[in-house]
């Protein structure tokens, strides 16, 4: 192993340490009174090595939901249709909204969840892989932008996350999410 390789790893583990270390402190104690120097405490590491990883605070959120992006690219089926693939990653996004329901319900109500899709979240590639090879296979509409599609059901699911978590979880998220798919995938109009 060369050095390099051994300080990639070195900084990949950080960087790893931090996220976890920011989104425990986020879910327990809340967003705004985390501080860098309550993460890096967490992560073992000095404050400025916090801020050498993530400059901003609104980026480990940021990153969080880019690890989220990551894990639905490496599920999936590539023979399943469009809108099969596009209601398994929305199923794996309700599980892990579940899953780390206090997290997601902190950085919604503090406002940070919103701002880091502002940030230039973009629809995951899983969508944006979903839309084109079912554009490809004639599934999708051709005049349509398979990038557009992909943006519209993330849009959806954006939009229905922050309703769900509006109202306590009150109902399947999953639910909420193939029915917003089945609307459009279908279209609205007769």
């Amino acid at each position: 192993m060369t050095l390099t390789n051994r300080h990639d790893q070195r900084r990949t583990a950080t960087r790893e340490r931090l996220l976890t270390a920011a989104l425990q402190l986020f879910a327990a104690q809340g967003y705004a009174a985390t501080t860098y120097d309550h993460i890096a405490e967490r992560a073992n590491v000095g404050r400025q090595t916090a801020f050498n990883h993530f400059r901003r605070k609104e980026d480990f959120v940021t990153a969080w939901a880019h690890q989220r992006h990551e894990a639905l690219d490496r599920q999936g089926d590539p023979h399943a249709s469009a809108i099969e693939s596009l209601a398994d990653a929305l199923h794996a996004l309700a599980r892990l909204n579940e899953r780390e329901y206090a997290l997601a319900r902190e950085l919604h109500d503090s406002g940070v969840l919103h701002t880091a899709f502002a940030l230039g979240t973009t629809a995951p590639q899983a969508f944006i892989a979903a839309a084109i090879r079912g554009h490809e296979r004639g599934e999708i509409r051709l005049e349509l932008n398979p990038c557009a599609v992909a943006d519209l059901v993330f849009d959806s699911y954006i939009t229905a996350l922050s309703r769900w978590l509006a109202a306590d979880a009150r109902y399947p998220l999953a639910d909420a999410l193939l029915a917003r798919l089945d609307i459009l995938a279908g279209g609205f109009t007769t």
